[in-house]
């Protein structure tokens, strides 16, 4: 399917890789359906983007790059609702804000977004312990 974005242009994406947030993102609702666009060169970035919506994209990292001790248990019940099986097949990310005014950068650690790669589902989740919505990203750990 080819999707028209502000920030790619126009993107193909296969219907295999559309995966679905039945919840929704908190603050975006109606975000249901998205694809990972990989960020290249700066891995372990991704962006995340709306395939309904072109305007709708959020770039996200995976945390361990940054965050080697960061930690968490995914409930009972986040893993049945993304069908997981297996810790193998599950991507966590924490959604990146840019804070141009203070020249910051800043990962959701309170609120990742859990992905099963078989499933094709995600939810963001919010989990225990002492983690922050802006903890800020430094050098690669």
């Amino acid at each position: 399917m080819l999707v028209e974005t502000t920030r790619f242009g126009p993107i193909e994406v296969d219907e295999e890789r559309i995966i679905s947030v039945d919840d929704g993102i908190p603050g975006f609702r109606d975000l249901q359906r998205f694809t990972l666009v990989d960020v290249e060169g700066d891995q372990p970035f991704f962006w995340v983007q709306d395939v309904d919506d072109g305007e709708l994209a959020f770039l996200a990292v995976v945390p361990w790059d940054y965050f080697p001790d960061y930690t968490f248990t995914l409930s009972d019940d986040d893993e049945f609702a993304l069908g997981v099986e297996s810790v193998d097949e599950v991507l966590v990310l924490s959604i990146v804000t840019v804070d141009r005014e203070n020249e910051s950068v800043s990962a959701n650690l309170l609120g990742p977004l859990v992905v099963n790669h078989r499933t094709r589902r995600a939810r963001q989740v919010v989990v225990h312990g002492d983690h922050s919505t802006r903890a800020p990203l430094g050098p690669v750990g």
